[in-house]
């Protein structure tokens, strides 16, 4: 399942269940959790965090609330009906004579009810193009919502893969320390057999020992990082704590190369945030226009069909007024509006510059991490091999009593250090390609972590 059908899946899914309250209840139903494999690759725990992870929901009902904006900005092209049904009981006593003056004072507890019913319908005819650049505006903030949504879904995707990659880095690192306890316990048998023959010192086996428990020590430590990173795994995913699966061992690196002015122009040109900052901008010219057209008139008319009497048969009237409203004088309130509108756009727009120069750096970072994990996941693979053949020839200048205890410890240390170098170097590299597809904004391809 491709990265964008599962994003449409998780990011959308608010979006198509209805209108009104149903799409805030989808947004914050969580949704089920998917059973965890027993063995776990990167696409399907990139799966399963585009499935549950919340940050997600969140960006869905940020998407929601956009798009029920634009449609707000819109209902102002439509006309407005408004329904009134009302009942008054009332006295009518005198207060004032026919000639304005005082009136004797005769009150009386008579009293009566007048019904009446009436239909407005009001129409806004004609306002400068306000209404349509609220609606621009608000369309614009959808682009930067879906944009930004887009943003949270590599985020999150990033953070899976360096997660899954530093789970690989945890389990081959209990393998190497497992390994490296097979080998002193090795080494410590050869050393007694030797002390027994009465060729080695006692020391001989005193440093074996001591080589196994530093071993050991780092067995345990390698276990619990082990665990540590399953638990960041599962943060990462969106899950509930799953400890029954293993994931996949790295396949072998692919080496790919990109200069760094087309990995810019990719940049700049497929990262969510620079679609969600172009938005932003548009956003902020026609709020100009929107605060603008407060200085010109608004043109609307309105229509009334009443029913209205104290008793049936009710009289009815009816009337139809057009208006127009001339701003004459606010206190400078419009002209302040539109100074706000402006420098809110100049803002904007520096924002912008801020981030095409984060975006720079990020994608010169990663470019430079690439190339260095790539240097040393060359070099450590051939000090692997060095390792190993040093740790033979000096076993076998011990078995044939050429050689002494410290010398073996020293090269199965070296070797154990190699093949950690060698595991980190792995994982860095890893993490430093896709950190290097989410600075350029690819949707990154999940092929076993490579």
């Amino acid at each position: 399942m491709g990265l964008k059908a599962i994003a449409l899946a998780a990011i959308t899914v608010s979006l198509v269940v209805g209108e009104g309250m149903g799409i805030v209840a989808v947004a914050a139903e969580a949704m089920s959790l998917q059973a965890v494999p027993e063995v776990l690759t990167l696409e399907k725990a990139v799966d399963l965090a585009v499935s549950n992870h919340p940050s997600l929901r969140v960006a869905s009902g940020t998407q929601a609330v956009s798009e029920a904006r634009v449609g707000q900005a819109q209902s102002g092209f439509f006309p407005q009906l408004q329904a009134r049904n009302a009942y008054q009981q009332a006295t009518a006593n005198n207060s004032t004579s026919f000639g304005g003056g005082p009136a004797t004072r005769n009150t009386r507890g008579d009293n009566f009810g007048t019904s009446q019913s009436s239909v407005t319908l009001n129409q806004l005819l004609y306002d400068f193009g306000k209404i349509k650049s609220q609606v621009d505006a608000a369309q614009f903030n959808l682009r930067a919502a879906n944009s930004d949504a887009e943003t949270t879904l590599q985020t999150v995707i990033v953070n899976v893969q360096q997660a899954y990659f530093g789970l690989q880095q945890a389990h081959r690192l209990v393998k190497v320390s497992d390994e490296a306890i097979t080998q002193f316990k090795k080494h410590l048998a050869l050393a007694q057999g030797r002390f027994k023959a009465g060729v080695a010192p006692k020391i001989d086996v005193t440093t074996a020992e001591v080589d196994l428990s530093n071993a050991q020590l780092n067995l345990i430590t390698a276990r619990n990082n082990d665990q540590v990173a399953r638990v960041t795994l599962n943060n990462a995913m969106g899950i509930k704590a799953s400890d029954g699966y293993r994931v996949e061992d790295p396949a072998p690196a692919r080496h790919e190369q990109i200069a760094l002015d087309e990995a810019v122009a990719v940049a700049m040109r497929l990262r969510p945030e620079m679609i969600s900052q172009q938005a932003l901008e548009q956003a902020a010219e026609v709020t100009i226009k929107t605060a603008q057209s407060d200085f010109f008139p608004t043109v609307s008319s309105s229509a009334n069909y009443s029913y209205t009497g104290q008793e049936s048969p009710f009289v009815y009237n009816w009337n139809v007024t057009g208006t127009v409203n001339i701003p004459i004088f606010s206190g400078f309130l419009t002209k302040q509006q539109v100074a706000e509108a402006r420098a809110n756009l100049l803002k904007t727009k520096a924002n912008g510059e801020v981030l095409r120069q984060n975006i720079l750096l990020e994608v010169n970072q990663a470019l430079l991490n690439l190339e260095a994990a790539k240097e040393r996941l060359q070099v450590t693979a051939v000090t692997v091999t060095q390792a190993k053949e040093r740790l033979a020839l000096v076993e076998g200048r011990y078995r044939a009593g050429l050689s002494n205890a410290i010398e073996v410890t020293d090269a199965e240390v070296a070797l154990v250090n190699a093949q950690v170098n060698d595991v980190v170097a792995m994982s860095s590299y890893q993490a430093a390609k896709a950190q290097l597809d989410r600075a350029t904004g690819i949707s990154t391809s999940v092929r076993g972590g490579s």
